[in-house]
């Protein structure tokens, strides 16, 4: 019995790989802090740079005067100026409609993205362009997957049935008179 409880002694004072323990409790928490702070930083770029190329697009739809643009050409000009949004032709949607000026009531954008699964938009989308001195808002939607699915940042985001998370961006302007 003394024999045992000296190698029980020894056992408890013994101080050999104690570092490997601490890294071995601490590198699982130190990752998942790199993991999400990484997402996150992903998740806001891909957001910045679409409200960008957004701002982009407007400048392009308010100089255009004269000319007919499509909701397809403003979501091309989206696209083209950035690579951070994947597949950016087929998920991107545009909607352009006219603000009362008397209520100065907003849409609701819950509606606004489309489903991965659907091949149609309820409601439709709508592009007004809109007559002089109008209040335009302009918003695009897409729909991204997380990149680190198992992180948790991405894990508070509005997300679609299929797990996407809705990128939302919006901008208004006044048309100019000709």
């Amino acid at each position: 019995m003394p024999a045992m409880r000296s190698r029980l002694i020894t056992f408890f004072r013994d101080e050999t790989a104690t570092a490997t323990m601490e890294f071995v409790i601490i590198f699982p928490v130190i990752m998942m802090v790199f993991v999400a702070s990484f997402e996150t930083s992903m998740i806001m770029t891909r957001q910045v740079m679409m409200e960008r190329t957004l701002d982009q697009a407007v400048r392009v739809l308010r100089l255009a005067k004269g000319l007919t643009v499509t909701s397809d050409e403003i979501r091309d000009t989206i696209c083209d100026n950035t690579s951070f949004l994947p597949d950016c032709n087929a998920l991107l949607m545009i909607d352009l409609q006219p603000i009362d000026d008397t209520t100065y009531e907003m849409p609701e954008d819950n509606d606004l993205c489309v489903h991965r699964s659907d091949a149609t938009v309820t409601p439709d989308n709508e592009f007004i362009v809109g007559i002089d001195h109008e209040i335009m808002l302009i918003r695009a939607c897409m729909i991204v997957d997380r990149i680190l699915p198992f992180s948790g940042y991405g894990l508070n985001l509005t997300r679609d049935d299929s797990g996407g998370l809705h990128m939302i961006a919006a901008s208004v302007f006044v048309n100019e008179p000709d």
